[in-house]
């Protein structure tokens, strides 16, 4: 599920892209007579929102490279300390 969400995020936005280099102005015009109506700027408006939702692409890659090329993970020194015992600045 990663690959093909952090693959089709990717297309999607680079469709949309083409899609509106190739149509120009009219690629933009968002009327009923349009035969479009503005389908590829709306796709490309929301492929960042796609490209968040889910896990951003970097996470989807550390999960990628962790859990299906068994690389391995981050190196984390608060791994076995619960959240409220994790030191911050403003707390003492």
């Amino acid at each position: 599920n990663s690959i093909g969400k952090l693959v089709a995020g990717a297309t999607m936005q680079e469709l949309a892209m083409f899609a509106l280099d190739l149509q120009g102005q009219a690629g933009v015009v968002q009327d009923e007579s349009s035969p479009m109506n503005a389908r590829f700027q709306q796709i490309l408006m929301r492929s960042p929102a796609t490209r968040i939702e889910g896990g951003s692409d970097e996470i989807l890659r550390n999960i990628i490279g962790e859990r299906v090329l068994g690389l391995p993970g981050d190196i984390r020194v608060d791994k076995d300390v619960p959240f409220r015992d994790i030191p911050t600045s403003g707390r003492k």
